[in-house]
């Protein structure tokens, strides 16, 4: 078993490791920058469940104000405390209240600089 671990904070490198990839379908990266969250990448699997590719959107972009908000606070939260947010829901504000979700949130390093959010999301008819 390959195993990440005995750190405060994942770098962004080491979730670009071969044995990582497996979960790159369930990620989201998001990005701080210009008093807003950028998606750096979104992943497939991700993309199939709400519907629309979101790389290279702001959250200030998204349709629902209420997600806006809820995305923006949960992780200038993470960025700022650099503690681990786990959440469970569904898309019920986006019309979608069928689709479950788990969600495991963390601050990503990246060339030294905690300025990024890693987003884990498992919905209920992910395989």
């Amino acid at each position: 078993m390959d195993v990440v671990g005995n750190r405060e904070i994942l770098d962004f490198e080491e979730i670009q490791q071969s044995s990582f990839m497996n979960f790159w379908k369930h990620l989201v990266v998001f990005r701080y920058e210009a008093g807003d969250f950028k998606y750096i990448f979104f992943g497939t699997s991700l993309v199939n469940s709400f519907g629309s590719e979101h790389t290279g959107k702001f959250v200030s972009e998204l349709p629902n104000p209420i997600r806006q908000k809820e995305l923006f606070d949960v992780m200038l939260n993470v960025v700022t405390t650099k503690e681990i947010v786990y959440a469970k829901g569904n898309l019920k504000i986006d019309e979608k209240e069928y689709l479950l979700f788990q969600r495991v949130i963390i601050p990503l390093r990246r060339n030294g600089e905690i300025n990024e959010v890693l987003h884990f999301i498992v919905f209920n008819q992910d395989n």
